[in-house]
């Protein structure tokens, strides 16, 4: 077993991230760790909110608001959509922690104390106007470089040149316009020029890394390092641990790399075991440290980071920094500033694709070894060809015969049947097994996802040629057989990539869970005999039907979007929670166990940590969407969801009437609905009304910003859950049980308000 520490380059927290960060470097990391992780090694993966760099002080200003407001704000947001994604972070926390702070001021002095760091006067931008001098980010001007015109005072987001603010041209003020003067300030001064030597020599082996990390790594070198500035003119962040300078902090990208050390204390501090960070830094520790960033951040993590490790001593240093590329559009850099880009943001893709979908498409135009373009129509297209025609196809061709003729059990191979074959598809699936993990051991990951997709291509062919539905008995017995085969060690094979389809897979084979810590090499073995299959179903739900081979049915058409005017059914019952846990891994999350009346309890993943007491829900009457497709949060699995109506500033859980028996589903939807995705059940909001009067047979329903006429016999002032057609939906229906008994929403909600 190995021992793998992986740090991502932490997002600036004013913002929310888009996908050309995610396939930057947020989803290789992910990857990385993932595949190590099922390889069995002991894996680390670290990241968090940089809250205190000047992008966010820069958009706290704009706002009129503090940058805590902005650093906090973005922080959430980012979190619940890595969480979302299932990006696999054992800690991702923010910079503006006492834990964070200290250990940033700790590494200062010692480099002080070493005489890595000089004081030294130099002149500054500063705004004569606003009276103020000028860090990086607000500083523009025009690249000595490539001539962009909005380059800043830090770098040049078109060239990914790292600049000093004296080497714009024409420097202004970003805020207000007006020219930028120079002035003299005192500030702190890391001397990377006394660590060249020692970084010269930590560089001699490191053949091994990316062509273009290595080339602009030694760019640097054979420039010649000087001394950088480390503090700035700011009262956000970091304080220096010095009596004299209440108005400087240090320098964001000294402490944000400072970062991946805090972050490893902090998380052994949370585990319970404060010294276990040492396992992954002290320099003798059997690890290997993995940076994950774009490239931009190559000399932060090349250069800066392990001079610093080096001049302080005892410490590992990076193993590899396995930088990549830039996500374009239209050519250039996506920006989080750019309004037009704002549909590239994740948060915004994942109200309409599936984390799956978003991460393969993330993976497969990954920028690894040059610049990529995401373009909107391949997006649409690429899922649809690979992942539904392609993969979500032999899963179903296999699944669907394989349950039609073996009565839902996997088969017994035939006799003579042999796993280490010289030849057939298990000899197949070693070959490929060794190629896939080499690439993904060598971090040629974009090379692993496109062999694994290689062996699912060739799968669809092989059981189109072998048609085993004009077969003998004992040779559709091993098609099928490796068929299945090949689906559990294809699982495998891509759920460092796809995680969330990869568990839907094995739990069709008949598994209770997905592939998890040590299955790697499960895809070597044949998959048990006579075990029962788990239910089929869409792995990749499409509008075009299923087209399998004449001789095997058609399986069950997925729950689609209706038409306008339509309804999606909702399977809402109702339950009362059984049991309270908190999440071992997420703040804000609870586990919860439901009873709905049957055999079995339900697990449901609720975001309501924040809002309720663990004593509070016990025992409390909710309705919980049961019809959700299950969704893994944080390594658990979620089967359906709680509803609660969400103003924006509080949370409430819905509840019902006494008189309303466990288990009971609403009219409106009955346990047999099809299974829906959660952006299937956003199409259709569900929000609080009141009934204000009646018109004729109709109710007259406030629904915040407007009026509906629904059917039914309540009374004026009933409150209610109304499920509309659309978003923006003229139509809607009263949520209620047979009897007539309605959901009940808080008594102080306003109408209008959307229920999740």
């Amino acid at each position: 077993m190995a021992r793998i520490f992986v740090g991502i380059g932490w997002p600036y927290a004013n913002g929310p991230f888009h996908i050309g960060h995610l396939a930057g470097a947020y989803l290789p990391g992910d990857i990385f760790a993932r595949f190590h992780r099922l390889l069995g090694d002991e894996v680390l993966m670290v990241s968090g909110s940089d809250m205190h760099g000047t992008p966010t002080t820069y958009t706290a200003e704009k706002e009129g608001v503090s940058p805590r407001v902005i650093a906090e704000r973005y922080h959430e947001i980012n979190k619940a959509a890595f969480e979302q994604l299932g990006v696999s972070f054992d800690l991702f926390t923010h910079t503006h922690t006492t834990n964070h702070e200290r250990t940033v001021q700790e590494l200062f002095l010692r480099l002080l104390q070493n005489g890595y760091i000089t004081r030294n006067s130099e002149d500054n931008a500063y705004c004569p106007k606003d009276r103020r001098f000028l860090p990086d980010r607000y500083l523009k001007g025009r690249c000595p470089y490539c001539g962009n015109e909005s380059a800043r005072g830090d770098e040049c987001d078109r060239c990914g040149r790292v600049l000093e603010p004296k080497q714009l041209i024409e420097p202004r003020c970003s805020l207000c316009g007006t020219a930028a003067e120079f002035r003299p300030t005192e500030h702190f001064y890391l001397r990377l020029d006394k660590m060249q030597e020692a970084l010269t020599h930590y560089l001699a082996d490191k053949s091994y890394w990316r062509g273009n990390v290595l080339a602009a790594t030694q760019n640097f070198l054979q420039g010649g390092l000087k001394p950088r500035a480390i503090t700035r003119d700011l009262t956000w962040g970091v304080p220096i641990p010095l009596d004299g300078y209440p108005t400087k902090r240090i320098y964001v990208w000294f402490e944000a790399v400072v970062g991946y050390l805090s972050a490893s204390k902090e998380w052994a501090i949370r585990r319970g075991e404060p010294e276990a960070w040492h396992r992954f830094w002290d320099p003798e520790a059997p690890v290997r440290q993995y940076y994950f960033v774009g490239k931009d951040n190559i000399y932060f993590h090349t250069l800066l980071w392990p001079g610093i490790l080096l001049s302080v001593g005892g410490f590992q240093r990076p193993y590899d920094v396995p930088a990549n590329e830039w996500m374009q559009i239209e050519g250039r850099k996506i920006s989080k500033s750019r309004s037009s880009d704002v549909d590239a943001f994740v948060p915004s893709l994942l109200a309409h694709y599936s984390p799956d979908v978003i991460r393969f498409y993330a993976a497969a135009l990954a920028p690894q070894n040059h610049d990529t373009e995401l373009n909107w129509d391949e997006f649409a297209r690429l899922p649809e060809e690979v992942l539904s025609n392609q993969y979500g196809n032999l899963v179903q061709r296999v699944l669907v015969f394989a349950r039609q003729n073996y009565s839902g059990k996997i088969p017994n191979p035939p006799p003579g049947f042999r796993a280490d074959a010289p030849e057939g598809v298990g000899a197949r699936i070693r070959r490929a097994h060794e190629e896939i993990t080499g690439h993904f051991e060598a971090v040629r990951l974009k090379e692993g996802f496109e062999r694994a997709l290689t062996e699912v291509r060739e799968g669809n062919r092989w059981f189109q040629e072998a048609r085993p539905w004009q077969a003998s008995d004992a040779e559709k017995a091993r098609t099928v057989y490796e068929g299945l085969w090949l689906l559990k060690a294809a699982a495998v094979w891509l759920s460092p990539v796809l995680p969330f389809s990869s568990e839907q897979v094995w739990r069709m084979l008949g598994f209770d869970h997905g592939p998890g810590p040590g299955d790697w090499i499960g895809a070597l073995v044949p998959p048990p005999a006579d075990q029962a299959l788990g239910n089929v179903r869409p792995l990749f739900p499409r509008a075009e039907a299923f087209e399998p081979s004449p001789e095997v049915p058609a399986p069950p058409a997925p729950a689609t979007v209706p038409a306008p005017g339509g309804f999606v059914p909702f399977a809402i019952q109702a339950a009362t929670v059984k049991t309270v846990a908190a999440h071992p891994s997420a703040d804000k999350l609870y586990v919860l166990e439901l009873d709905v009346g049957g055999p079995k309890p339900r697990t449901v993943v609720a975001g309501l940590r924040p809002f309720y007491q663990e004593e509070e829900l016990r025992g409390r009457r909710v309705a919980v969407l049961a019809n959700l497709e299950p969704r893994t949060i944080r390594r658990m699995t979620s089967q359906g969801m709680v509803l609660a109506a969400d103003t924006g500033s509080r949370v409430e859980v819905l509840s019902y009437p006494e008189t309303v028996a466990r288990g009971t589903y609403v009219s409106t939807g009955a346990g047999e609905s099809p299974m829906i995705s959660y952006s299937v059940f956003e199409s259709n909001p569900l929000v609080v009304g009141t009934v204000t009067g009646s018109h004729g047979s109709q109710l007259v329903v406030d629904v915040g910003d407007r009026t509906l006429e629904v059917a039914g016999n309540w009374a004026v002032g009933s409150r209610m859950v109304v499920q509309l057609d659309g978003p923006g939906g003229s139509r809607g229906q009263v949520i209620h049980f047979a009897s007539g008994e309605l959901l009940i929403p808080g008594a102080n909600l306003p109408a209008g308000t959307r229920v999740r």
